[in-house]
């Protein structure tokens, strides 16, 4: 007992990196953005019906619902109160503040009509995350205190026990899903799988009167009742063995594997799909995704990143204003010197370019990486990805049309000397950028 004790606390406070802690914000931030985005409609026509209003939990003391113009308002503002989640804006204020109005908002969407058991972990979720310091890595309060102090936040306890406090809350939910199995009238029939089987049956019977498609594969496995009694000794062993998969690390894995493909398999025998538990997402305090995320970043970045030792040279108008700012703006946030430069109207550029991107011929900047070549949004959207976070952001323009984003880079190309002026001569770099510059 003294062995478990010690290696509950020595889990319970293990040193975990901010960045664990912040992928769970994200994930659990995009899953409750999607829901609230996706259902919005579905919601506001919800309270028009006044008489299925049965107040439950923290807002037991309501007497009636709010107004439809009320709860709009509210269903906006807990919208904005998300997006802030996810980017981890003054997260000291609007994480707390998220937190509890999600809890308030979806106890009042389970005032209607039934009790959606679902989404109560990802309440929960929201609820622990959004108390502790899950901003502190991946947001823009982390970004903002790198800028002033430069440091850095490293793995700490402070993040390991709000991690294993969402695991012990995932698996707490799953243990008294399997104490209400045994303590109702149907006690380890669930065992042997007749009580499975017979709700599996009934489902199917509801969706057929209802002229509703069935379940993939639910005629192929009823006629083996087998099948069910391993279900139904799996599904007790996942709920009532949960609070094992605290113990050690593995086991959290192996359990949340195994009931990640337990929910899987109730949508493919019955069709009822539990979204976020579907995707992963309720399991994901039990892995390391952060490890993930590191090793898939090192693996693009080697293949499709600029090389510190390679030549990537950023071709410019020289006597442009608004292309000068732009290249003391490269200059500026490009910590690892990945880009040179040169005049479009210098021999480097005749030289490397050839005539077809001449200075007469070309209203762009160009970007040369090896044997590719990059002109007008391509070139500013590759350059912006290499300066790395905040600015990387700006790539996903890349998926608009490029005919729409070159129009626009054209527009601005043309009048850049009436809006921000020309200069005399090309720009001439001081002393410590001279270097980086293939010709002045």
């Amino acid at each position: 007992m003294k062995t478990i004790v010690k290696t509950l606390k020595e889990r319970w406070f293990e040193a975990i990196s901010p960045q664990r802690l912040a992928l769970l914000r994200i994930a659990t931030g995009c899953f409750s953005l999607w829901y609230l985005i996706s259902r919005f409609e579905m919601l506001q026509n919800m309270i028009k019906n006044t008489s299925a209003f049965d107040p439950i939990g923290v807002l037991f003391w309501m007497e009636e619902p709010l107004s439809a113009t009320t709860f709009w308002w509210v269903s906006i503002a807990l919208i904005t109160l998300n997006v802030l989640y996810v980017l981890g804006w003054k997260f000291r204020y609007t994480g707390p503040v998220f937190a509890l109005l999600t809890l308030l908002f979806f106890t009042y969407r389970n005032s209607w009509s039934m009790i959606y058991h679902n989404r109560n972990a990802l309440v929960l979720h929201i609820v622990i995350l959004g108390l502790v310091a899950s901003a502190d890595a991946w947001s823009i309060d982390a970004w903002r205190r790198r800028l002033n102090d430069k440091k850095v936040k490293k793995a700490h306890y402070n993040y390991g026990w709000p991690v294993m406090l969402i695991c012990a809350v995932t698996l707490g939910s799953y243990f008294l899903s399997g104490v209400a199995k045994i303590a109702g009238d149907l006690a380890f029939e669930w065992a042997n799988g007749s009580a499975m089987r017979s709700q599996v049956a009934v489902d199917a019977i509801r969706k057929s009167v209802l002229v509703a498609e069935t379940a993939p594969f639910f005629k192929v496995i009823y006629q083996h009742t087998w099948l069910f009694l391993g279900m139904g000794i799996l599904t007790l062993i996942l709920e009532i063995g949960a609070p094992i998969a605290l113990v050690k690390k593995r086991w959290g894995m192996v359990w949340a594997v195994l009931t990640w493909s337990m929910h899987w398999g109730i949508f493919l025998i019955m069709g009822i799909r539990f979204r976020y538990q579907m995707t992963g997402l309720l399991f994901l305090s039990f892995f390391e995704p952060e490890k993930w995320i590191a090793s898939l970043n090192k693996k693009v970045k080697g293949k499709q990143s600029i090389a510190r030792d390679t030549t990537a040279v950023v071709f410019f108008d020289g006597v442009c204003s608004l292309c000068n700012a732009w290249i003391r703006f490269v200059i500026r946030w490009d910590k690892h010197n990945r880009f040179r430069f040169a005049p479009l109207q210098s021999a480097t550029a005749q030289k490397i370019l050839g005539p077809d991107f001449s200075a007469e011929k070309m209203d762009s900047i160009v970007l040369v990486d090896g044997t590719q070549k990059y002109i007008k949004s391509d070139a500013i959207l590759k350059i912006t990805k290499e300066l790395g976070l905040p600015f990387k952001v700006i790539y996903v323009l890349r998926w608009l049309p490029l005919q729409l984003r070159n129009r626009i880079y054209d527009v601005v190309a043309r009048s850049r000397y009436s809006w921000f002026g020309k200069q005399a001569n090309c720009r001439i770099p001081t002393a410590q950028e001279r270097w980086r510059f293939l010709e002045s």
